[in-house]
């Protein structure tokens, strides 16, 4: 029964360990979580060196201050051996449970150094992006709500995969099993490698929730500057579409150095990132009895906002007229952006 346990317990904290990478890159497509990445990682190491840093601890007394919390986590769980796997993996559900119980306050409190330090550096980071990346147009107003989004997501981050992953490196050393918790990080690096490849492998680069959010605002506030920035890119990937046959998909996105072209056009108005979520379209269709080329830059529409778009013909007339594109257009562009 103890073996049956220990292995259902085995493949519970395996599953986590795979899924956890794929998570992850769900939540960047929200808010970037490079931080508590960050933070995970470093968290980790210090908990894989716990028994090499007591030894140092013994030895020589600047070592003892400098891991002071490492020391202070040993000996917490050398008394506390973890609770059951699951109560980690819902922790971030058990917020009111920590409020009264002295033991969960205790445990949270062994983790606050690492949740101040992710506060510090998000602090920091989310300062540095307001000043790259929302001026001239975009001020405080539309920062905030973003920042706030951000701060959510990578404290979610940090509570839903640190403390799990922290205390199975803490149990698989109490329970002297070097080999199960190996299993476990290969396992890991192994989905963070296919997760890699798979985000890497599509044709556009992952977008957050952020950006996008950030690209329109920046087009509301500036329409004039937004719809010369997009004419600008318009134009200068007609001009590089008729040497550019390949780079036109079966779906009619097209990719390549006309891409390309467009988002370097863009960037003097939006930012890399925001440029990044533009894309274009090429198709050849007949509207009003007339055979047409149109060439469509366009922001894929999202939940509850329309795409922001503008189109190119033959006669090189840009025109924002849904009346000139072929039926099913906007469909057929939404396809090609989630694909």
């Amino acid at each position: 029964m103890k073996t049956a346990k220990a292995v259902a317990d085995f493949v519970l904290r395996l599953a986590f360990f795979v899924g956890a990478p794929i998570a992850i890159v769900k939540a960047a497509a929200l808010f970037p979580v490079g931080g508590a990445i960050v933070q995970i990682v470093i968290a980790l190491v210090i908990f894989f060196v716990g028994e090499a840093a007591r030894g140092l601890s013994e030895k020589y007394t600047l070592a003892r201050r400098l891991l002071r919390k490492q020391l202070e986590f040993e000996a917490y769980y050398r008394e506390h051996p973890p609770r059951p796997f699951l109560y980690y993996v819902f922790y971030p559900l058990l917020f009111p449970y920590w409020l009264w119980n002295r033991e969960a306050r205790r445990e949270l409190m062994l983790f606050r150094g690492f949740t101040i330090l992710s506060a510090i550096v998000l602090v920091g980071t989310l300062t540095y992006q307001f000043f790259r990346l929302f001026p001239p147009e975009l001020g405080a107003r539309e920062f905030f709500p973003l920042a706030a989004g951000t701060i959510g997501v990578e404290t979610l981050v940090i509570l839903a995969f640190l403390m799990p992953m922290a205390t199975t490196v803490v149990h698989f050393h109490r329970e002297r099993a070097p080999i199960r918790l190996a299993v476990l990080l290969v396992a890991a690096l192994v989905s963070i490698g296919v997760t890699t490849y798979r985000v890497t492998k599509k044709r556009d680069p992952l977008i957050s929730y952020a950006t996008k959010q950030r690209a329109r605002a920046r087009s509301a506030v500036s329409p004039r500057g937004a719809r010369a920035a997009q004419e600008r890119a318009l134009r200068v990937a007609w001009k590089v579409l008729p040497h550019s046959a390949d780079d036109v998909d079966i779906d009619g996105k097209v990719e390549g150095l006309p891409l390309e072209m467009a988002r370097i056009a863009l960037t003097p108005f939006y930012k890399p990132d925001e440029a990044a979520a533009w894309d274009l379209w090429y198709t050849k269709a007949k509207i009003d009895g007339k055979s047409q080329q149109l060439l469509v830059l366009y922001f894929a529409a999202t939940r509850g906002k329309n795409a922001m778009w503008i189109a190119i013909d033959r006669s090189e007339k840009i025109t924002n007229d849904p009346l000139r594109l072929p039926s099913g257009a906007f469909k057929a562009m939404w396809k090609a952006a989630a694909n």
